[in-house]
């Protein structure tokens, strides 16, 4: 099973350099002394040195794959103290893992004029279970401080000897100069996919590796000079575009033996469903019996046994934070501690959504934060969501959250598509996972402003799908007194009271807030003229796009409509001077729309707006449109209405 994804790559210049490797240890007063990275000065650290070497090692008991790493790091200020803990993610499968091994890390520092170092003790080492695949073995440099330079070096070692981890080229920080080397057996052939924006081309050689007595082909990399990888707003995953290269076991090729192990969507949909918890516990239902007939009885309509499923099992079993495709508990022992990881929660589901008689069956995933698989990969499979069909209409569902409903996902789920897998009628396949509908938030406020610029007003709002998911969670996070202090510095300091909100608790319906408030700058007096924004607090203040040129899709997550209606009284001794002009703006491709209708009438300032992004993901040659689109619709709400005295 191969752990690896791929995307296009786009060209920009590296240099290549073929020098020796750098000694472990032999760290300079230079570097030591060095304050910032001439390339990059907002760097907070840079990567001095990477070497990685990824070759097989066979003995008469076992085949390993071992990576070699060596890495050196300057830390130039405190903001690049974060770059002193180290993360090794080691993949596990049933009884089979990888280990890590032969850990070596010191810290460096000038003291007095000499060079000082600290040595990683073995109890600063830390192991843990991230993912339900995946362990990690965690350290933290010690006496790290501004101007320390680190350096580690360890060995990884697999039993997945020909699955080959995507070697990553690019960091977070720059990297100096880069070393990698991929030992391959000849004869076993590999695609090698580059992905990310960044140019690189391999040195290919065939040679001699005593160590497995044959011929191997050695890949090599040799970077200088890597610029960091920049995040960017509304980036699905960054680590999706960070620049790499991708080993896929395509077949091996020997004298009288040739085996294929490509394999399409449909293969791994099949893969999966071929194993026990998928062919054999998922209809275990001895479990449930008694509770669902209980739960349903005396209920025939299918979109109600559902709906009540779906309430059970979120009531029934909490996530413990662990993904997975598979059951880490399994269904009975679950149910029973009243806890489980992704497997348990949504396989269960599906288990009682067919013991109901809906038509119900998995659909595995990768998760955002598991980054998108673009060639077909069972490893890169993280997580299981559950799919019904009731009357040609299809229904998904992810009981893992506490606020999520059916085709209602946690965003992370809205990523790249699905694998479905349907035992019974032998249908395996790739599907898309439904669009969420448009999150709606529907503000109106009402007010009144003196002629010293004061406001008291009244706020109502409104909000749907993944609005009000997103409500519910901020409101969750944060006491009611917190929660309002947020909200107070995040409306331009106003003063909230009477506060009340409304299904905040539960999962399903839309959720609404409102509150009394008193802004005491709602409006500035210069001479005998009121300057005031008709959109008030609600403006947007920031163009969260500042970039020249985007290289990586905007994801909003979902799409979704902001509306707002405004009326605020005038003092009656005031009138209209001048007021924006009305505006209707869109994206090209329908992919945005912002109206903006102010008016007065009377002593009332009205105000109709209207913000839509229709797509939850828009791509970079619309980058240039969206931005100029935020723009100007900053500039439209930030205008004013001027009232002068009569």
């Amino acid at each position: 099973m191969i752990k690896k994804i791929s995307l296009i790559v786009f060209i920009i210049s590296i240099q290549f350099n073929f020098s020796q490797e750098i000694d472990f240890g032999k760290v300079s007063k230079e570097e030591l002394l060095e304050e910032s990275y001439v390339q990059d000065q907002s760097a907070n650290a840079v990567v001095l040195y990477r070497h990685q070497n990824t070759y097989l090692l066979s003995t008469n008991v076992n085949t390993e794959l071992l990576t070699e790493i060596h890495e050196r790091v300057k830390i130039y200020n405190k903001e690049g103290f974060d770059y002193a803990t180290h993360e090794i993610d080691l993949f596990k499968s049933g009884s089979a893992r990888e280990t890590v091994t032969k850990i070596k890390a010191f810290t460096y520092n000038i003291e007095n004029g000499k060079i000082v170092e600290t040595a990683l003790d073995k109890d600063q080492i830390f192991k843990n279970e991230v993912r339900y695949n995946y362990d990690q073995t965690k350290f933290t440099m010690p006496n790290v401080k501004e101007g320390s330079v680190i350096e580690y070096k360890y060995t990884i070692r697999s039993p997945f000897y020909f699955d080959i981890d995507e070697v990553r080229l690019q960091y977070d920080v720059p990297i100096k100069k880069m070393e990698v080397e991929i030992r391959t057996p000849e004869g076993y052939r590999f695609n090698k996919t580059s992905k990310g924006y960044l140019s690189f081309y391999p040195k290919v050689e065939t040679k001699r590796d005593n160590r497995i007595g044959m011929n191997v082909v050695s890949t090599k990399y040799f970077l200088n000079n890597v610029p960091a990888l920049k995040d960017e707003s509304y980036v699905d995953n960054i680590d999706n575009y960070r620049a790499g290269v991708l080993f896929e076991l395509v077949s091996v090729e020997l004298p009288g033996y040739y085996k294929s192990y490509s394999r399409s969507w449909g293969d791994v949909a099949q893969y999966i469903g071929n194993t026990d918890d998928y062919k054999n516990k998922l209809d275990k239902t001895n479990s449930f019996k008694d509770e669902l007939e209980e739960l349903l009885s005396g209920k025939t309509d299918q979109i109600e046994k559902m709906g009540l499923i779906f309430k059970y099992v979120k009531d029934n079993i909490k996530w413990n934070g662990i993904d997975g495709k598979g059951f880490y508990y399994g269904i009975k022992k679950a149910l029973k501690e009243k806890k489980g990881n992704t497997g348990d929660i949504n396989l269960t589901l599906i288990a009682m959504l067919r013991d109901a008689g809906i038509k119900a069956n998995p659909v595995v995933i990768s998760t955002k934060d598991n980054i998108i698989p673009f060639f077909p990969t069972v490893d890169r499979l993280n997580y299981v969501i559950a799919y019904a069909e009731i009357d040609d209409k299809k229904y998904f569902m992810d009981a893992t959250d506490e606020f999520s409903d059916i085709n209602l996902l946690p965003v992370k789920d809205y990523n790249w598509k699905g694998i479905y897998i349907d035992n019974d009628n032998l249908v395996w396949k790739q599907i898309e996972i439904q669009t969420p509908e448009a999150a709606i938030s529907q503000y109106s406020i009402t007010a009144s402003l003196n002629e010293e610029g004061e406001v008291n007003g009244h706020l109502m709002s409104r909000h749907t799908n993944h609005s009000a998911y997103k409500f519910r969670e901020a409101y969750k996070k944060a006491d009611e007194e917190n929660f309002i202090i947020n909200l107070e510095e995040k409306y331009d300091n106003i003063e909230i009271s009477n506060y009340e909100v409304k299904n905040t608790e539960t999962y399903d319906g839309y959720v609404s807030e409102s509150f009394d408030y008193y802004q005491e700058t709602g409006a500035d007096i210069i001479d005998d003229k009121i300057y005031i924004h008709p959109m008030s607090f609600l403006r947007i203040k920031e163009n969260p796009f500042k970039l020249e040129e985007r290289k990586f899709p905007i994801d909003f997550g979902y799409p979704f409509s902001q509306k707002a209606v405004v009326t605020i009284e005038i003092p009656n001794n005031y009138q209209l001077e001048s007021q924006p002009e009305p505006v209707v703006m869109k994206i090209p491709d329908d992919l945005g729309l912002f109206k903006f209708i102010p008016k007065v009438v009377g002593n009332k300032i009205l105000l109709m707006v209207d913000f839509e992004i229709s797509n939850a993901q828009i791509y970079p040659d619309h980058y240039l449109f969206l931005k100029e689109f935020f723009n100007q619709m900053i500039i439209k709400e930030n205008e004013q209405i001027v009232l002068k005295k009569v």
